[in-house]
């Protein structure tokens, strides 16, 4: 059964979310408050506020992980 071709405009859309999280994380690390400290089980990278102890998941989507219905 033939495939249907992917649009276009959804690789841009996810393009951009993978661009806004890895920007995020970046940010995280650069304020020098967070700690990179593990990956879990789903794939998010965790992070730990140093001066709290406080754990912030990050989930950075990338394409090809992605499934599409057809």
């Amino acid at each position: 059964m033939p495939r249907k071709p992917i649009d276009p405009a959804i690789y841009r859309f996810y393009d951009e979310i993978e661009r806004v999280a890895r920007k995020f994380e970046e940010d995280l690390i650069a304020t020098g408050r967070y700690k990179y400290i593990r990956t879990d089980e789903n794939d998010r990278r965790i992070y730990i506020e140093v001066a709290t102890g406080h754990e912030v998941p990050v989930l950075r989507p990338t394409l090809n992980k992605l499934t599409f219905a057809s």
